[in-house]
């Protein structure tokens, strides 16, 4: 059974972290690799945004009987399969899934510029995903 409010949940908090994102898209990529208060907290709000997407794909995908996958990266193909999102999106996501796992298992290695480059073009990925949900709560589970 798909819970509609815990995805509403995540969805509120997912777009809370991302306009906090936001915030440093104005800012150079000297001034943001030098600030290192403004790299941890955008390293969290990335973070914590990628797995409230994580954690919504996979709670649809178990609502929906389908929950016989190893790794969060298989989630957004099997979204698209059901036409949840469009298949164009689901390279992104895997891309965010996998820098979500770099940040919580190989913390030491993360790269701050590919941090700059996700908050300076990639913040709309998490609007895109979030419309397409949005759009799967309204029509429904009969896909």
């Amino acid at each position: 059974m798909i819970k509609r409010e815990l995805i509403e949940k995540h969805l509120e908090d997912m777009a809370t972290r991302v306009a906090q994102l936001r915030t440093y898209q104005e800012t150079s990529f000297e001034e943001f690799a030098d600030d290192w208060q403004a790299i941890y907290a955008a390293e969290r709000g990335l973070q914590t945004a990628i797995q409230n997407l994580i954690d919504i794909g996979a709670h649809i995908l178990a609502g929906l009987g389908d929950s016989q996958w190893n790794e969060y990266r298989e989630i957004p193909p099997r979204l698209a399969r059901r036409h949840i999102i469009p298949e164009s999106n689901v390279r992104n996501l895997q891309e965010m899934i996998g820098m979500r796992n770099i940040l919580v298992h190989q913390y030491v290695e993360v790269d701050v510029k590919k941090i700059y480059v996700i908050l300076r073009e990639h913040l709309d990925d998490f609007d895109h995903f979030a419309r397409h949900i949005k759009r799967f709560l309204v029509e429904g589970e009969s896909r």
